[in-house]
């Protein structure tokens, strides 16, 4: 019973290559297949007074495959921030002009669209109260500079889940 239906399988295979052969088989194209869109790269929001460090670690960000939007301070961070522009994370020094890293995360924790937005400290004073202060307002994490590029990649991608 199955050796005849293995017979008539094998007899319209030999038939379609035959018909391929001889050109009469009508051929079937696809259309080529798009390449898949690049994933959007995260995007940083960096809140760093001062102008050689903040366009550095613009520049670090872009080479570890992130996007970048540079702040001059804390204030410009939250106007940026509370007028709609949609970030991955918030990096921002501690102590700046207008307001300071601390207040920048107290505030925007007061916000509910804000409550879950990965926020890390940085701060050349190294030491672990400023580490507390950062995570009692409610950052995620905290970096002493100066940092390495190995150190800035590894806690982004902690507090982004990569």
């Amino acid at each position: 019973m199955n050796g005849g239906r293995q017979a008539a399988v094998s007899d319209l295979r030999e038939q379609s290559l035959e018909r391929l052969r001889s050109g009469t088989m009508p051929r079937v194209t696809t259309p080529p297949v798009p390449p898949a869109a690049p994933l959007p790269r995260p995007i940083i929001l960096v809140a760093e007074d001062e102008e050689s460090v903040r366009r550095m670690i613009g520049l670090v960000l872009r080479a570890a495959g992130y996007d970048s939007v540079l702040c001059v301070d804390g204030q410009d961070a939250a106007e940026q921030l509370e007028g709609g522009l949609v970030v991955d994370a918030v990096l921002m020094d501690l102590r700046m002009p207008r307001l300071g890293g601390l207040e920048l995360v107290a505030r925007l924790r007061a916000l509910p669209a804000f409550r879950d937005l990965p926020m890390i400290a940085m701060s050349a004073y190294n030491d672990d109260v400023q580490a507390r202060e950062a995570q009692a307002v409610g950052a995620n994490a905290f970096l002493a500079k100066p940092f390495t590029v190995a150190e800035l990649s590894h806690t982004l991608g902690g507090v982004l889940g990569r």
